[in-house]
């Protein structure tokens, strides 16, 4: 489908009709200028006939004309174009150097047309006239159309430049126009593309034309039920989120007594399954209230404070290096201060799930180093050396609920997706790459420097 551009069709609209009446006035210049010259020729044209038509005689019954050559040159001699004249009576030979048939119903009154003659396009006045002993012929005068033309062009530029001008300047004055008329649409469009897709504001109207802001008002209250809807579904999520934790904490406590007394030997592995079943839905739950709270709009305004993220990282060594041990895994830190602004309890749970990916996906055996540090800007890394990511699965991976396909564990692919959306309510940079020795996964965040950092609770 072609572009509907606006500013295309209020400048077709407005310069369209404008190109139109130029050339219509160009064509009408024209007209005029022609039959002006004309006009002006025609009167000069006609002075020789009239002074030929005072020196015609009958000479032995043929008609002649009474002048020397100097009047002759006098009358017929012209600077720039050449001068034809013809003389027709009684049905006898023309007299003259002109030879063009006479035209029908020639009167007292000069007659003015055009013709060709010898090549080249002349314009003739004819005239009859009466000749001595009652008699009578037609006289013809004609003219090369050289001064006629030179003078038209004249004319043409003298009329015509001024009004190309002016439909320049209204040109340029049409395009200002419509560009300062377009400028509030396109101020509104850079401030909605600005805003990242937290931010469910209305938009001001006050800037907004008249004939706008029914737009604006119904984009408004479209982003008022979005808002509303987000924030209905927030709240289901959390609830649910919260009402499952406690019921899902009593059965896996439940279970785990059961599993510690005295059960029959082949009820024993029903409930050490239905053990694993409760702690993968506790796990989910948690990470689906997490993904709330990180939901745009949770957070209250001062959520924000000022923290040291290797404080952050202190803490998730005491709890991570036991559960790494248990897995026969090397989980190492290297920390430096690290300062910046942030939501402790969010960035708690990104780093609990960066190491909870790695400890899933790395072999016994394996590596994972958790670094943290400043530079112009505060960052976190995550590295291991497990199974990796494949580089067409990178940007699916912080899709919700994705799961590279044969990936092992029992993950619910909504780790990446919480790191991800924590990452937004920062403004952090999230980069998901392949460590230098090209094996296993390498995460990095990057803050942005806090005092050039604004927070909202959008």
């Amino acid at each position: 489908m072609p572009s509907r551009s606006l500013r295309r069709l209020l400048l077709g609209w407005l310069l369209a009709p404008l190109l139109v009446l130029l050339a219509l006035g160009a064509a009408g210049t024209f007209y005029i200028a022609r039959n002006a010259a004309n006009d002006a020729y025609d009167k000069e044209l006609l002075d020789p006939m009239l002074a030929l038509a005072q020196h015609v005689q009958l000479v032995n019954g043929q008609p002649a004309f009474n002048l020397t050559q100097t009047a002759r040159d006098l009358l017929l001699v012209d600077a720039y174009d050449n001068i034809y004249y013809q003389l027709s009576a009684n049905g006898s030979q023309p007299v003259g150097n002109l030879y063009l048939p006479v035209p029908p119903n020639i009167g007292d009154k000069a007659l003015f047309y055009n013709a060709t003659y010898s090549g080249r396009s002349i314009r003739v006045a004819a005239l009859r006239i009466h000749i001595e002993k009652g008699g009578s012929g037609v006289l013809q005068v004609a003219e090369t159309l050289n001064k006629r033309d030179s003078h038209l062009l004249h004319i043409l530029l003298g009329l015509l430049a001024p009004a190309v001008v002016i439909a320049l300047a209204a040109i340029v004055l049409v395009w200002f126009g419509v560009r300062r008329g377009l400028a509030p649409l396109q101020s509104l469009q850079e401030e909605i593309a600005a805003r990242s897709h937290r931010d469910l504001r209305p938009v001001p109207e006050h800037h907004a034309p008249d004939e706008v802001r029914p737009v604006v008002a119904s984009l408004n209250a479209l982003l008022g039920r979005l808002d509303a809807a987000l924030a209905s579904q927030q709240r289901f999520l959390a609830n649910a989120a919260h009402q499952l934790r406690t019921p899902l904490a009593g059965l896996q406590t439940q279970v785990e007594l059961a599993l510690r007394g005295d059960l029959p030997e082949d009820l024993r592995p029903t409930f050490a399954c239905l053990h694993a079943s409760t702690i993968r839905t506790a796990h989910l739950a948690n990470q689906l209230l997490t993904l709330a709270r990180a939901e745009p709009g949770a957070l209250p305004p001062d959520a924000m404070q000022w923290l040291d993220l290797r404080s952050v990282v202190e803490d998730a060594a005491r709890i991570w290096v036991p559960r790494a041990l248990d897995k026969q895994l090397d989980l190492g830190f290297d920390m430096a201060p690290a300062w910046l602004v942030g939501e402790p309890l969010l960035l708690r749970e990104l780093l609990a799930n960066l190491i909870d990916n790695a400890l899933r996906y790395t072999a016994p055996g394996g590596s994972i180093t958790v670094r943290c540090g400043s530079a112009a800007d505060a960052w976190l890394e995550v590295e291991d050396n497990g199974i990796g990511i494949p580089a067409a699965a990178i940007t699916k991976v912080r899709e919700r609920f994705y799961r590279v396909e044969g990936s092992p564990g029992d993950g619910c692919g909504l780790g990446l997706a919480i790191v991800d959306e924590i990452a937004r309510v920062h403004d952090a940079v999230l980069e998901i790459t392949a460590p230098a020795a090209g094996r296993g996964t390498l995460v990095r965040l990057r803050f942005p420097h806090p005092q050039a950092k604004v927070f909202s609770s959008t």
